[in-house]
């Protein structure tokens, strides 16, 4: 069932943006209380904008989100907007070449949006050739912040669903 259209598609979108910043916040609290990173539903956001929308609308897209992210967050402005860009832009690929795998596509997609986030992280740290990615930070934050987004994903796509519709199919508006 797709979302219907004017008024009440835009008033999901607000309550789904609403939802988004109440749980990754809640999340985010409990997650440093904890010790551990909270799992990244704006990624988890742009991941599920590639599948959706065509992969200019979905890269522009996940940026606004990563950007809207570095914003509330506080951090380098323009970070995060292009780590969940290139996130999303490796759910693309999923979308395009490994669709109608089943149970296999979703991890695949949290998987290679979260790896595409670290690479272009990876890839501006050495280009502003500053500290913001290490080794131990990658070592302490990366396999914990993988678990927490492959277990909250299931329950996060549901919210997905609900404000923007089911996955479109594999090539359904990437030509």
């Amino acid at each position: 069932m797709r979302p219907a259209r004017g008024p009440a598609r835009w008033a999901r979108v607000l309550g789904y943006t609403a939802l988004l910043l109440l749980v990754q916040s809640a999340l985010s609290r409990l997650a440093d209380a904890a010790g551990v990173p909270a799992p990244d539903l704006f990624l988890l956001t742009g991941a599920a904008l590639a599948w959706r929308l065509p992969p200019v609308w979905a890269l522009t897209g996940a940026y606004a989100v990563g950007l809207g992210q570095d914003v509330l967050g506080g951090g380098v402005l323009g970070l995060h907007a292009a780590g969940v860009m290139g996130g999303a832009l490796l759910a693309l690929g999923v979308r395009r070449y490994v669709a109608d795998s089943g149970p296999f596509q979703a991890p695949l997609t949290v998987l290679l949006a979260l790896a595409g986030q670290w690479l272009v992280f990876l890839l501006l740290t050495y280009w502003l050739r500053t500290d913001l990615v290490t080794v131990d930070l990658l070592r302490a934050t990366l396999p914990p912040l993988l678990l927490g987004t492959l277990l909250v994903f299931p329950l996060w796509e549901r919210a997905v669903v609900w404000a923007f519709g089911p996955r479109s199919g594999p090539e359904e508006g990437l030509a």
